[in-house]
């Protein structure tokens, strides 16, 4: 054999590899040419590599007819190996346009007895994803693992890191999204010098089905910018199409799927073709387009574009007597069934809307009762909240459509709908994952990364690069933690919470918002249950509300900078006044008489409200909730509390505050945060703190041991059962589509904490202690949070200071008694 041939075939496949299509055909032409009268076999080689440089410029029917020569070469000249290899180099190739079914077939025909180990390798690898997306999972498992352990075995890292990855992809056909990530990450994370647009393709579609479009996004156009094949261009475009569609920018949506669409035409890759239209019908819904894509796609046999189409043109209008329409319904039903969450709710809600049309209701209602449980189980074993946040994104249509039916029927109807809703999209009490030292350490690393950042250094962009990557990494490592799973969240129902607002003294809002669906403008409504009959009031727009809040804000960070004997003083704390007198009409009058409680959930644009500032609540304790299911079911009561109390730095009245919770409790000492949560009942905090609205799960406080995320608490395991950050608005929260909240307080919840205080705003440090010192005095007496907040607000050391309302008590009651 030519060493000079043989050495021009491995740099061309190199340039496959790396999709340098144009540099490899030259390269294997220059091989062929040095071969020699006796290399047949290398000739073989080299026109089976050569198949890719033909798919990419022609297609895939002239590279099938090259490939067949190929083979039939090979089998006539007994070449037993080359034979095998083209047999894979066929099911490949169909595998690139969409056939996984007669790549699948081709691939089970390959004799493996005829490959070396490599070359088997990669067989195992291709078959084993192919397996996995025809829906053969234990047949995907076992090929992935055979392929893991040859690669292994064998020292080839770039099989290596492609078993790995695949073994994430099988993960994730099997609804495993915590695994599919953790697998995928932790191949991305190998040393291993290879092209990864294809792997990082894959795993943002992973992030996409699990409510992550940004993330998404953002790798996305990390692969758009390198050079690609135009085939693997138009795939990317299309993953960005769905980002788009997810993100609510219908027109780069159609944009970008009306691209990849065009490329995929041009190649005849039909199936491919047909995948773009979805994406094109989804972002502007027409019966014409979806009933066209569903009888392409239904004669082309292409079941799943079917589905999906049938799906869409029942959204788009449903007419029950219309000409097929029962095979529209058929057709999407298949979706009820699919493994994939994103499309099994898209057709429990195309059936629903249906049932809906034709008078339905019960029905319709009945299937979207099915929605919210499989939202609300394919949350089950997903530690992170991070992730459990995000999947709540696909049951946005269903729970929309599910509040629509229930208007009809009252309000108390819309309660119980919204608090099954919320069960399956905020955050519920789960059990702690198995601690992971790799988390401990990427936290440990953007510790040391922060410590050491200096904005104005001459490498602060390296540094600050630095740190971003260290935060995804961070990230990326909670996403893939499991845990067993847990009891569903228990739902109270609309009659329970009633008696219970009525026994506790309580008025409790439900608050929620609507969009018109003509207008556009979203509007915010609250549901008021009590000793008073049912009532539903309108409180405003969400943008209405948005700015009230937002002035409130601007005027408590003003007050908090400002200190009494300043000569603004006077000036700050009248606007703030007026502002809170302003929000306080907008929300409280509307709600009529209250009883001696105030229980809020609040929506989304509610979130930041600093409930005890209002003047309409001077004097009325209030806690505001995730759920009001939560309210009634996780009301603590702990006999002779151990306390801890934590402090950072740059805190001068730190001591005065520290020494106002000592006065009251026996306080126990601990080694950090996570220590204090584990072992003691009540940790009360006392640091800097800030809310990330960018990255809420990266929300910290500063303490004396450094500063510590809300992502690294994910992994205690809680004994608290209240906390009290005195630290600046690390009571705020982000949301994401669906109001799923985010942040340190949501986190604390989420993690089985009853009760947390906490500030919505940012709090003057001897103003905060001076309240946290009045608020212990009243918790010592076995007072219940939200009753002994409101006392401390009200107190005479406060003086009437209104910016004190800005700790709010979240979650459920909570009081100690005294042994």
């Amino acid at each position: 054999m030519s060493q000079a041939a043989r050495e021009l075939y491995d740099r061309a496949r190199t340039m496959l590899l790396e999709h340098r299509p144009d540099r490899a055909d030259v390269l294997l032409r220059e091989a062929e040419a040095a071969c020699g009268a006796d290399d047949d076999e290398l000739r073989l080689r080299i026109a089976i590599s050569a198949t890719w440089v033909t798919f990419d410029r022609d297609g895939l029917a002239p590279a099938i007819a090259q490939v067949a020569a190929a083979r039939l070469a090979a089998r006539r000249a007994g070449l037993d190996e080359v034979a095998a290899l083209a047999a894979v180099q066929t099911g490949t190739l169909y595998a690139r346009v969409g056939d996984l079914p007669q790549a699948w077939r081709e691939l089970s025909r390959v004799n493996e007895d005829a490959l070396p180990p490599r070359d088997l390798t990669a067989l195992l690898l291709n078959r084993g994803t192919i397996a996995a997306q025809v829906q053969r999972l234990d047949a995907a498992a076992g090929d992935l693992r055979r392929a893991a352990e040859l690669a292994a075995d064998s020292g080839a890292g770039q099989l290596a890191f492609m078993a790995q990855h695949n073994l994430g992809w099988a993960q994730f056909l099997r609804g495993d999204l915590p695994a599919a990530l953790r697998e995928m990450h932790a191949a991305d994370d190998m040393d291993i010098s290879l092209d990864r647009s294809e792997a990082r393709l894959d795993r943002a579609r992973v992030l996409l089905e699990a409510g992550l479009p940004a993330d998404a996004q953002r790798l996305l156009l990390q692969v758009r910018d390198a050079r690609l094949p135009a085939h693997q261009a138009a795939e990317v475009d299309l993953s960005l199409a769905r980002c788009a569609l997810l993100l609510g920018d219908t027109r780069t949506a159609r944009e970008r799927a009306g691209a990849a669409a065009r490329v995929f035409k041009r190649r005849n890759e039909p199936g491919w073709e047909r995948q773009a239209a979805v994406i094109r019908v989804q972002a502007g819904p027409r019966t014409t387009a979806a009933r066209s894509l569903w009888a392409q796609a239904h004669a082309a046999g292409d079941r799943w574009v079917a589905a999906r189409a049938a799906a869409l043109a029942l959204m788009a209008a449903a007419h029950p007597g219309s000409a097929r329409h029962a095979d529209l319904v058929r057709d999407a039903t298949a979706l009820t069934r699919s493994p994939t969450v994103s499309l099994r709710l898209s057709g429990l809600v195309a059936l629903a809307r249906t049932a809906a049309d034709s008078g339905d209701a019960a029905k319709a209602r009945r299937l979207l009762r099915r929605a919210s449980d499989v939202l609300q189980r394919a949350q089950l074993g997903i530690a992170s909240l991070d992730l459990r946040a995000a999947a709540a994104l696909h049951g946005l249509a269903a729970g929309d459509l599910d509040l629509e039916l229930a208007a009809p029927l009252g309000p108390q109807a819309m309660v119980d709908t919204m608090e099954r809703w919320r069960a399956a999209t905020r955050p519920v009490p789960r059990l702690t994952p198995p601690p992971d030292d790799r988390v401990a350490d990427a936290a440990s690393r953007l510790r040391q990364l922060r410590a050491e950042f200096v904005p104005d250094a001459p490498d602060a962009h390296a540094r600050r690069r630095a740190i971003d990557e260290a935060e995804q990494h961070l990230r990326a490592l909670t996403w893939g933690a499991s845990t067993e799973l847990p009891p569903t969240a228990q739902v109270v129902g609309v009659k329970a919470l009633k008696r219970a607002a009525v026994a506790r003294r309580a008025t409790l809002v439900v608050t929620f918002a609507l969009r018109d669906e003509f207008s556009g403008v979203v509007d915010v409504s609250a549901i008021v249950l009590g000793d008073h009959p049912t009532r539903m009031v309108r409180l405003g727009t969400a943008a209405a509300l948005t700015r009230a809040v937002d002035a409130v804000h601007a005027d408590l960070t003003a007050s908090a900078n400002v200190s009494r004997a300043h000569p603004l003083s006077g000036a700050v704390r009248a606007s703030l006044r007026v502002s809170l007198q302003a929000l306080s009409d907008l929300l409280i009058a509307p709600l009529g008489p209250l009883a001696e409680q105030l229980v809020v959930v609040p929506t989304a644009v509610l979130s930041a409200v600093p409930w005890q500032a209002l003047p309409a609540l001077r004097g009325v304790p209030v806690m505001a909730s995730p759920t009001a299911s939560s309210w009634v079911t996780a009301a603590s009561v702990v006999p002779a509390p151990l306390v801890a109390v934590l402090t950072g730095p740059e805190l001068p009245f730190a001591a005065q505050e520290s020494a106002g919770v000592a006065k009251h409790w026996a306080t126990v000492g601990t080694a950090g945060l996570a220590d204090a949560l584990e072992q003691a009942d009540l940790v009360h905090v006392i640091a800097h703190g800030r809310h990330r609205s960018d990255n809420p799960l990266f929300s910290n406080l500063l303490l004396d041991g450094g500063m510590v995320v809300a992502h690294e608490l994910e992994r205690v395991s809680l004994r608290a059962s209240h906390l009290v950050m005195s630290a600046c608005e690390v009571g705020r929260s982000t949301h994401r589509p669906g109001e799923q909240p985010l942040g340190l307080t949501a986190l604390a919840l989420s993690g089985g904490v009853a009760n947390v205080v906490s500030p919505v705003a940012r709090v003057n440090d001897e103003l905060a202690a001076t309240v946290m010192g009045a608020y212990h005095a009243e918790l010592a007496t076995g007072a219940d949070a939200a009753v002994a907040l409101c006392a401390a607000v009200d107190s005479d050391a406060v003086d009437g200071d209104p910016a004190a309302g800005a700790f709010v008590s979240f979650g459920a009651p909570w009081r100690a008694v005294r042994a």
